[in-house]
């Protein structure tokens, strides 16, 4: 072959493959609610990770709350929603029960004002945390959990909001999960808010990939690709290695911190809470897992 064909052969090569990304199906997924929105990316790369091959994302030009997200499923304006599950979830959508972070969702670490530690240093007991006020997002089930457990709230609709509100005072703490905590608080509040991660509320909540049900096609691709990479474990892998998530590992870095247990009577029966190859084990924890996988 000499070099003129060589170089057809090339280009030909590269048409072929671009024509085949052409003919990859658009995925169309939400907007980040905002910059400060840093676990978007998280979800993005993940996708990418599962399905680039027959795939491509596209992000909607607008932002979206996760009950329009829901909504937004149903009409195919997305064609994928990532969430923290409940029932009333599962039953409208095909949820892909495998837990995109081994159950940490449902492990928060309050964030709080700097010159508010001392305060927290002195809780011991739930009830004494229960006497004060957390933001949170007015449609995330984590709100109602925390209520169920005797927890007051402030429900809030935007999630930036939230921040701005514990900065400047108008809630006491805005409780996030270890795996979202760290990598927000380095575009927010540096300076005014810290995570304080000598203290935990735990409940099992796994967050998980939604479909419309009528795209059977799909919910079987992402199924397979994360039951994959699940048993694999390279999903562990990727959660210790994604900028948003690393700094959450490891876990023993929560072996002393003071775990409020609480309970989540909205987890669906039909969770896989026994599928230790699905669950992180986190220290201190009453984790739907006996015996977990320790990462």
């Amino acid at each position: 072959m000499n070099r003129l064909q060589g170089v057809l052969v090339a280009s030909l090569l590269l048409l072929t493959q671009c024509i085949a990304a052409d003919e990859r199906r658009e995925l169309k997924i939400q907007h980040s609610r905002t910059a400060l929105d840093a676990s978007h990316s998280y979800y993005t790369d993940l996708l990418d990770e599962l399905l680039s091959a027959e795939y491509r994302l596209s992000a909607i030009d607008q932002t979206i709350t996760q009950n329009r997200a829901f909504r937004f499923l149903d009409d195919h304006s997305i064609d994928i929603h990532w969430a923290g599950t409940d029932l009333q979830r599962e039953a409208a959508y095909r949820a892909i029960r495998i837990p995109l972070f081994g159950g940490l969702l449902g492990k928060r670490i309050p964030v709080i004002r700097i010159a508010d530690k001392a305060r927290f240093d002195a809780i011991t007991d739930p009830d004494q945390l229960k006497s004060l006020v957390a933001c949170q997002g007015n449609q995330w089930p984590d709100s109602d959990i925390l209520e169920e457990n005797g927890y007051r709230v402030d429900r809030i609709a935007r999630f930036e909001v939230m921040y701005r509100m514990i900065e400047a005072g108008r809630c006491d703490y805005f409780p996030r999960s270890v795996i979202e905590i760290y990598a927000e608080l380095e575009q927010f509040g540096q300076g005014v808010l810290m995570a304080y991660d000598d203290l935990v509320l735990s409940y099992p909540f796994p967050m998980y990939f939604f479909v419309n049900n009528d795209d059977a096609s799909l919910a079987d691709d992402l199924e397979s690709a994360l039951t994959a990479m699940v048993q694999s474990g390279r999903l562990r892998e990727f959660m210790q290695q994604h900028p948003v998530t690393r700094s959450a590992f490891p876990l023993s870095r929560f072996n002393h911190s003071r775990i409020f247990n609480l309970r989540n009577a909205r987890l669906p029966p039909s969770t896989p809470v026994t599928d230790k190859v699905l669950w992180l084990d986190f220290p201190g924890s009453e984790t739907p897992v006996e015996e977990g996988a320790t990462y």
